[in-house]
């Protein structure tokens, strides 16, 4: 434990923040059967497609873990695997057309509840910081890290 200046307790509030909003993430995932590591991926597929390994690496969870997540996407119609163009020996994943449906409805109910949980009269303010806290999220992710 180190012993420095306290952190500003709007971070902490921000943790608290996470860990509440993170379980009403879970309830809708359940709705949509979806685990939560499923939703990840989908949304790492989202953006175009990848190998079950770079979605394991990235997840921060092991291969096998991650066969079995895509094994259960691509039996629900949800990915698809096809030969890697730059490597024929390799298989990549995409989403499927209902895989893209699934995600968007799964999100758009996610979305709904969080307005209804959060229920403010003015959330503009609100929502602009979050869209700041994402674009600035995204930027840091794009970056190389320094090993």
């Amino acid at each position: 434990m180190t012993s420095g200046p306290e952190p500003d307790r709007r971070w902490i509030l921000l943790t608290r923040t996470i860990v509440v909003l993170h379980r009403v993430l879970e309830r809708v995932a359940q709705t949509h059967a979806l685990t939560v590591a499923q939703y990840r991926f989908l949304l790492m597929l989202k953006r175009g497609p990848r190998r079950a390994s770079e979605l394991a690496s990235l997840s921060g969870i092991g291969r096998p873990t991650a066969s079995v997540l895509v094994n259960a996407l691509e039996k629900r119609g949800m990915v698809e695997r096809y030969a890697d163009p730059d490597d024929g020996r390799a298989e990549m994943l995409r989403l499927t057309s209902p895989g893209l449906a699934e995600y968007a409805a799964f999100e758009r109910e996610l979305a709904g509840e969080l307005a209804a949980y959060l229920d403010m009269p003015d959330s503009e303010p609100l929502l602009a910081s979050i869209e700041e806290l994402a674009h600035l999220i995204d930027r840091k992710r794009q970056r190389p890290v320094a090993d």
